[in-house]
């Protein structure tokens, strides 16, 4: 057994097999394939054929399983090897079709060539001798077997192309859905921004590469102001389509290395790298970035025939090393981005480190009044409405909180936090709710049954498009008079969207509950849209009427107002009444009802009941003010 066939597709691995197997004595002939290997074998007759498995064209299992069933060539030793053997099935598979011998690892000599002489040294069935030269007949017949074994090994070709063709559109496939997943992985499915994830992953490296690099960096953190207005009113449709504006315009002031992200919601976050070395030229660099941004936010937006403004408040923190974490540059950026929007929003904030202990004591009020929720920790005084007499018409219903720790807190210390995350909404019905329990204790009162009481309701609380339903509700299961409840609006929850507030106003008068707008004069709109909406009261604000004395143009705009609500047939109520000047002045040009510390703080229930069934005149009133008619020191707003 001198002479050896090898097959293999690997240049390298024929030569090196060619070369030991002739070192040691043999006649080596070569094939890249098995088609080639049966033709060769057929014509020259190897005494011993050593292939490799995985070929192209015809692999080695292909090759093995034909060779065992030519008659002529099945007597010939067939061993397999291969590098890529991973599993026992390869070697079962290779030996149930006929191999005298599995070789894992080739380029192990002296194993390899141990194997070789083993099988060498077995017994072989006889097999037919093989002529030295073949007639030209034999010769004519071998080449029609070479032909159709041609063939058939094309066809067998073309299946296993066909089937690396599919092979390739499922690896294709199975890539695309990779590059999917990751994508999604990485990416803000709506903006097709980096999302946090990989927001992070970018910030962790441009830490490290600070290590390198003294020059500062900045991270300006974005929210955009009152987003959840647009949502609440328009639909999140649009709102996510102001998103994806909002995208695209910021990506406009991106340089090329910076970072864009979306955070989640209306949040976005932009990095900015290789500012100046120096602090101050690095802020300036900053800031100018910022006023881009605003800039930009505050065009219009169209959708179809809407028109929209919206501004943005952001937050900077600066960083140049790796002193911080990741974490902590985010939470100093979002610290800044509420202290701009404490500021009156639409502007910047750089980080400062006095905002943390505010960021902390600000969400530690946040905790304690969800908790004052859960445990009814509010209760309600009133501040009396009454006529030039002294005559009790009704009653604003004001919030107060007993803080277990804090004592009362009045509503200017939580009610702004409240809007911003939102607990408005529950403190709201809370107020109506209480509100109306009120009334109902109070039918069985023939003084108190009659007495209306007003009470504010929030922009969150009025947008919820379920806010009529709500009232209705309220008041099926209080049973009890709308017209006993007065809502006070303020110019700005109207201007919102007017014609969704003409509406919801309509369907709650027609039941009988009454409207006021609260603080009239501050708006920008308020004669435009005066005559539109169902009113029966103007509250003038306590700013007009502090002022009456002090500047002329306030004192004619509140003669103003008082004649204009008269001429529309709507009742006039000034709020922050303490002087009896400012009384006298107010009742001369035909205001009816007054509120303010001149005729009494904000009471509890039973100090108001108390007043109700007493000769209440303004004459007592005045007489405790004293002959200079200060007045009260107001120990309430």
């Amino acid at each position: 057994m001198r002479h050896i066939l090898i097959v293999d597709d690997k240049e390298d691995h024929l030569f090196y097999l060619q070369t030991l197997f002739q070192e040691h004595g043999y006649t080596v002939e070569t094939a890249y394939h098995g088609a080639e290997a049966l033709v060769k074998a057929r014509l020259h007759g190897p005494q011993l054929i050593i292939s490799e498995l995985f070929m192209p064209i015809m692999d080695g299992y292909t090759l093995l399983h034909y060779w065992k069933e030519d008659a002529l060539l099945k007597h010939i030793p067939f061993i397999v090897y291969t590098e890529t053997y991973t599993a026992p099935e390869d070697e079962r598979l290779a030996l149930s079709l006929g191999a005298d011998a599995f070789i894992l690892n080739p380029l192990d000599t002296e194993g390899f060539l141990a194997q070789v002489r083993l099988v060498q040294s077995r017994p072989t069935t006889a097999q037919p001798d093989l002529p030295k030269s073949f007639s030209n007949q034999e010769l004519e017949r071998f080449k029609d077997y070479s032909v159709t074994l041609i063939r058939k090994l094309h066809e067998k070709t073309l299946e296993l192309e066909k089937a690396n063709e599919n092979l390739k559109k499922d690896i294709a496939r199975h890539k695309l859905a990779e590059d999917k997943i990751q994508h999604l992985a990485y990416y803000d499915l709506l903006t097709n921004l980096p999302n946090r994830r990989l927001l992070i992953d970018r910030l962790q490296h441009t830490l490290a590469s600070r290590a390198r690099n003294q020059n500062y960096g900045a991270i300006l953190f974005l929210d955009l102001d009152h987003f959840k207005t647009i949502n609440d009113t328009k639909g999140h449709s649009v709102g996510d389509l102001l998103l994806i504006e909002v995208a695209t315009r910021l990506q406009t002031c991106v340089r090329e290395g910076d970072t864009l992200a979306r955070l989640g919601g209306d949040e976005f976050v932009l990095v900015l790298e290789d500012l100046s070395e120096d602090s101050s030229q690095a802020a300036l660099q900053a800031e100018a970035a910022c006023n881009k941004i605003i800039s930009i936010i505050n065009l219009p937006y169209t959708f179809g025939d809407y028109v929209h403004l919206s501004s943005t408040s952001v937050g900077i923190c600066l960083f140049r090393s790796q002193e911080m974490s990741v974490d902590e540059l985010l939470k100093r950026a979002d610290i800044a981005m509420y202290q701009a929007k404490s500021a009156g929003r639409n502007t910047m904030c750089f980080f400062d480190p006095a905002m943390q202990a505010s960021l902390e004591a600000r969400t530690i009020l946040e905790m304690d009044m969800r908790l004052a929720i859960v445990e009814d920790q509010f209760k309600l005084c009133y501040q009396m409405q009454v006529d030039y007499s002294g005559k009790l018409h009704g009653a604003e219903a004001l919030i107060r909180w007993e803080h277990p720790e804090k004592g009362l807190l009045l509503p200017n210390s939580f009610i702004p936090l409240a809007e911003e995350t939102g607990l408005i909404v529950q403190i709201g019905r809370w107020v109506l709710e209480t509100a109306c329990q009120q009334i109902k204790v109070w039918e069985n009162s023939t003084v108190m049954r009659d007495l209306h009481i007003s009470v504010n309701v929030s922009a969150s609380q009025f947008q919820d498009p379920n806010f009529v339903q709500q009232i209705m509700e309220m008041f099926n299961r209080h049973s009890i008079k709308p017209g006993q409840l007065r809502f006070e609006l303020t110019e700005s929850v109207i201007l919102k969207n007017v014609e969704e507030s003409v509406v919801k106003m309509l369907a709650l008068k027609d039941i009988g509950v009454r409207f006021s707008i609260d603080d009239f004069g501050t708006g920008f709109s308020s004669l435009s849209y005066l005559t539109k909406l169902p009113l029966n009261q103007l509250k003038i604000d306590r700013r007009f009427v502090r002022n009456i004395f002090r500047n002329d143009k306030d004192a004619v705009v509140v003669q103003t107002i008082i004649g204009m609500a008269h001429n529309l047939g709507i009742e006039v109520i000034a709020e922050g009444v303490e002087l009896e000047e400012q009384l006298e002045f107010l009742a001369r040009h035909g205001c009816k009802l007054f509120q303010g510390y001149l005729f009494s703080n904000p009471l509890s229930v039973e100090e108001l009941q108390m007043n109700s069934y007493s000769e209440f005149k303004i004459k007592k009133v005045s007489d405790q003010l004293g002959a200079n008619n200060k007045a009260l020191s107001p120990p309430f707003p």
